[in-house]
């Protein structure tokens, strides 16, 4: 009996230790980020009659399930309340009122991290939503133009590598207020169709800024001609227009939700059309210098009409399946254009003509805001349509020349040729840190590097000698300390 009286008395304290673990698991699972109110409207102004229309962009690395819009007049004890978990509401304010407004936003996750408030959680502080005499009006809202550029470009494109580097330049500098995509040829028919049909597009790389209001041709450019492109832009009339676009990725599903909201700040009806654009923040195509290109486009969310009344706005809701995309990857760029039709020329003067429609107002979101991105590598040696000899590249003199350098590049277009002994050398960067750099020649994987500098170095690969240069294939794979990876690839000609 004492034997059993103490076997159960284990079974008893290994069930109170089984069940102690089980409730440290499940505590620990809801140990998550709490959610986060990245943007929102703020303090407004809004004339009695018309609706104020708040908006509020949030985040949260498990979900938000939660979010609640509060308000009341300036004089009333209670607090009135309505979900905005689409990321806007209205409040209708009444023809006669005279009195203010007041409002705060809360919003909590699935894991319950919250409930997060701006700019408080129970109304000690709030936002003031002045409200004006009907039939005055609230004045001119300073609205701050976004430019949008569209970079019409191929992988076999020599000259487009400059531009895709000077538009991320310029883009990372955060001075000159503009988003764009990379509308690379032959990647999905959304891009042709851009490319092609809508801009009717004379030569690579050719960028298009606003809808076709400016554009820029050729790879040759300085920087201070896209500065000045952007800043022409950002100085049209001002077409009282405001886009704001949110998402919320869904893990169980893989779906992400979009809301955008187009706010009509003027008085008469606006008609134009919407694009969502859903990029690769860095992409799985890379240009002529072996880099990734950035902001790829992979298709539209939304393309369609829109008409907003006078001092109104409207809300569009997509939802979209994404699981052939890495989501922490992706970038989505609303656009709104006018509907007032331009002629534009992809080859000025007067050649290539087509339709431009301005862009009117733009914003962007990311689907997760702090996503851990895929790693980003070049192929610095050896370069697309070089000869090598030893690691050293030789002609270059002779290909700078006009007419012979003509004659050069125009032979060894995409074509890259290695003598003697052979180096390949791969500058590998990631947000979070790079684990390998695998080397594969015609598939077969060569050589793998866990330390900068990534190079690999030989002669040959195999006993077999032979007269002739053949065609080879050079992968190069990168893999970041999550498991992500990037990819690209150079033919080359070798006695190898």
């Amino acid at each position: 009996m004492r034997l059993i009286g103490k076997l159960v008395i284990i079974i008893i304290i290994i069930g109170i230790l089984l069940g102690a673990s089980a409730y440290v698991i499940l505590y620990t699972g809801n140990d998550s980020e709490p959610p986060q109110i990245d943007d929102i409207a703020g303090n407004v102004t809004v004339t009695a009659g018309q609706n104020a229309t708040i908006s509020v962009l949030f985040s949260d690395n498990v979900n938000v399930t939660a979010a609640t819009l509060y308000y009341k007049i300036a004089s009333a004890a209670s607090w009135s309340s309505e979900t905005i978990l689409s990321g806007y509401a209205n409040i209708p304010i009444p023809s006669s009122e005279t009195s203010n407004y007041y409002y705060y936003v809360t919003v909590d996750d699935a894991a319950g991290n919250g409930p997060v408030g701006d700019p408080s959680v129970d109304g000690t502080s709030f936002y003031t939503i002045t409200v004006l005499p009907s039939g005055s009006s609230p004045g001119n809202e300073t609205l701050t133009h976004t430019v949008f550029i569209e970079e019409a470009t191929a992988t076999w494109c020599t000259n487009c590598p400059n531009v895709a580097n000077l538009l991320y330049s310029l883009y990372e500098a955060n001075k000159y207020n503009f988003y764009y995509v990379a509308l690379i040829n032959g990647t999905n028919s959304d891009t042709t169709e851009r490319i092609w049909n809508d801009y009717n597009v004379y030569s690579f790389p050719t960028v298009f800024i606003d809808g076709g209001y400016q554009m820029i041709i050729g790879g040759s450019k300085p920087e201070s001609t896209y500065i000045d492109a952007i800043s022409a832009a950002k100085g049209r009339t001002e077409q009282k227009i405001k886009v704001t676009v949110t998402a919320q990725y869904k893990n169980t599903t893989k779906e992400v939700m979009v809301n955008t909201l187009i706010e009509n700040k003027g008085n008469d009806t606006y008609n134009g059309r919407l694009k969502l654009y859903l990029t690769e923040i860095i992409s799985h195509e890379s240009g002529y210098d072996s880099k990734p290109y950035h902001f790829g486009f992979l298709e539209y969310l939304t393309n369609k009409d829109i008409s907003v009344d006078g001092k109104d706005g409207i809300t569009v809701s997509d939802t979209k399946n994404i699981s052939a995309y890495d989501y922490e990857n992706l970038m989505i760029i609303a656009v709104v254009f006018g509907s007032e039709k331009h002629t534009g020329y992809a080859n000025p003067p007067s050649g290539n003509p087509f339709d431009a429609y301005y862009a009117d107002a733009t914003n962007a979101t990311k689907v997760v805001p702090k996503g851990n991105l895929p790693p980003q590598l070049q192929i610095m040696l050896p370069q697309k349509g070089k000869i090598y000899l030893n690691g050293n590249p030789v002609l270059e003199r002779l290909q700078k020349r006009k007419i012979l350098g003509f004659f050069l590049n125009n032979s060894l277009h995409n074509k890259t040729i290695l003598l003697g002994q052979k180096t390949i050398t791969v500058n590998a960067t990631d947000d979070s840190a790079v684990a390998e750099v695998e080397f594969y020649i015609d598939e077969k994987l060569v050589f793998n590097d866990t330390q900068a500098p990534y190079e690999y170095t030989f002669k040959k690969l195999s006993t077999f000698k032979s007269l002739f240069f053949k065609k080879h294939i050079l992968t190069v794979t990168v893999y970041d300390d999550t498991g992500k990876t990037t990819s690209a690839s150079i033919l080359f000609k070798a006695r190898i």
